[in-house]
């Protein structure tokens, strides 16, 4: 990639994290370089690791990580390197991972929000491949001694962000009711025997009942 495509990214890269920030209690971001070609990524919230001298695995408050984009970068993958305690069996003993192992094998279309989002999964114990163990002594402890209920924390690092109005109503036939959360605008379409059946979609009729991303609702023929 040439240099000028180099910067283009990197800019990108920095808007989609401070983004991610934005809508995390979580994260916090030291970036360097300008446009940044190096971060320090910090996770508030709960993980597993050996603190000091400790043989003892305990919760871990804190984790931070170093992330480098290579020049060859988005060519090439970003380096990435744990710098606080972990026990985890895809990251090494010196806290070198590889993103192949954690079912991000690198595509220059790999953005590094969603890096950051697996990132944190590792960390707290929501994304485990133990077929794929850099740290054997991390894949048999969690294989035969790991007490702990995972993930350790259940935040998505995207805390902030909610979903205002549900997607699922309680429905009843026509003649009962439909219940709703409060400030939910009633906007109800009924479905029951009289309702006119669509045709079956062009794509789902091809593939005979159905097609990998068509739900059909009514008669099977």
């Amino acid at each position: 990639m040439d240099p000028e495509s180099r910067t283009v990214r990197l800019k990108s890269d920095l808007a989609a994290l401070e983004a991610l920030r934005g809508e995390s209690t979580i994260l916090a971001l030291e970036p360097a370089g300008d446009p940044p070609d190096r971060y320090t990524l910090t996770f508030r919230g709960k993980g597993l690791g050996r603190e000091g001298m400790s043989t003892d695995v305990s919760v871990i408050e804190l984790h931070q990580v170093d992330l480098r984009m290579p020049y060859s970068y988005p060519e090439r993958p970003p380096d990435v390197r744990w710098l606080t305690p972990i026990v985890h069996p895809n990251v090494s003993f010196s806290g070198f991972l590889n993103l192949a192992e954690i079912g991000l094998p690198w595509s220059p279309e790999l953005t590094l929000d969603i890096l950051c989002e697996r990132l944190w999964d590792v960390a707290r114990g929501a994304y485990i491949n133990v077929e794929k163990a850099a740290n054997y002594a991390a894949k048999n402890w969690y294989e035969q001694e790991c007490g702990f209920e995972l993930p350790v924390d259940l935040r998505p690092l995207r805390d902030k962000v909610q979903i205002s109005l549900p997607n699922v109503v309680k429905y009843q036939r026509r003649g009962g009711t439909v219940q709703l959360a409060a400030g939910t605008p009633m906007e109800v379409m009924y479905i029951d025997e009289n309702t006119p059946v669509p045709p079956l979609p062009p794509r789902a009729r091809r593939r005979g009942k159905g097609g990998e991303d068509v739900l059909y609702i009514g008669p099977e023929n």
